[in-house]
């Protein structure tokens, strides 16, 4: 009992100790500038989170307009807006010529950090992240991204990450980010043929499942009378396929490799178009077979009379 009591004691204490820090961690990261780079292909764009009290009363339009005016100086800025939220305001801005070279799957980004952040006070506290394919192979300067202090966290989406955290004056002493890309076209190739695949699996799945669902209606004709429930039931299964291919282009990083690799357009035609075919070929199999269990149930009926 004593050991018991001691150990509850301690853990309270603890969790007593550790809440006030975690509390304090969650503060700095709030009061922190965060910049992100969003390398996507056709829509580039940076996201700046300024927290309301680095605002200093500039109004959120009079910020936005100093922002798009640095970034203006050297891209040309697209689409611009900020969105308020609890602890800071973010602002977004669509870069149209982020990426200046682009040919077989090379990539060539130049970002002077005086553009990207010059506005802001030297000794401010930033997080600047980049975020692109994961089928994509990154360095910066030539070098490994660790060397110039960023980091690659763990991603689970299609999004790989990479991190800096620091002072603003540390990015200024670095100048220009000249960010050199790779598509991975081993691994994009791969994860294109499986994607693809999923057209194969679907019509497979439509004609076996909707042959099963024709032939069970047709051996016992009572089950006519709740066929929409079991047309429903049938195309579980195809509908369970379409959602895991949505699923795998969104894991795989293929979602953003397509939108770099190919040009606008081209693009949207290779994610949405195995989509859309999978769910044409719902109706295609689905909608048509009570005319045809129909037809073949009166021609059975018609022969016994016969």
């Amino acid at each position: 009992m004593k050991k018991s009591g001691l150990s509850l004691i301690l853990f309270f204490l603890v969790a007593m100790m550790s809440y006030p820090m975690t509390t304090i961690a969650k503060n700095l990261e709030n009061d922190s500038l965060k910049v992100d780079i969003c390398i996507i292909g056709g829509d580039n764009y940076f996201v700046y989170k300024i927290p309301k009290h680095l605002h200093n009363n500039t109004p959120y339009y009079e910020m936005k307009n100093n922002i798009e005016s640095s970034l203006a100086s050297h891209w040309k800025v697209g689409d611009a807006h900020y969105e308020a939220q609890q602890s800071d305001v973010a602002y977004t801005f669509f870069i149209k010529d982020l990426i200046h070279d682009k040919q077989n799957g090379q990539m060539k980004i130049a970002i002077p950090y005086n553009i990207l952040v010059g506005m802001f006070a030297e000794n401010e506290a930033i997080q600047l992240r980049i975020l692109t394919s994961k089928l994509t192979d990154w360095k910066v300067n030539a070098k490994d991204w660790a060397t110039l202090g960023f980091v690659e966290p763990l991603t689970y989406f299609s999004d790989q990450e990479y991190v800096y955290e620091g002072a603003v004056n540390e990015l200024l002493q670095q100048r220009v980010g000249h960010f050199n890309g790779t598509v991975i076209k081993g691994q994009i190739v791969l994860h294109s043929v499986i994607y693809f695949n999923f057209i194969i699996v679907q019509l497979i799945a439509c004609i076996f499942l909707s042959k099963r669902l024709k032939n069970r209606i047709i051996e016992d004709p009572e089950n006519m009378h709740q066929f929409r429930k079991l047309n429903y039931m049938y195309q579980i299964i195809p509908i369970m396929i379409i959602v895991m291919q949505i699923v795998f282009l969104v894991m795989s990083g293929l979602l953003t490799a397509f939108s770099i690799y190919f040009n606008p357009g081209v693009d949207l035609l290779v994610i949405v178009g195995p989509i859309l075919f999978n769910i044409v070929l719902l109706p295609m199999f689905f909608a048509t077979i009570e005319s045809e269990i129909s037809k073949e149930l009166e021609n059975n009926s018609f022969d016994s009379d016969m």
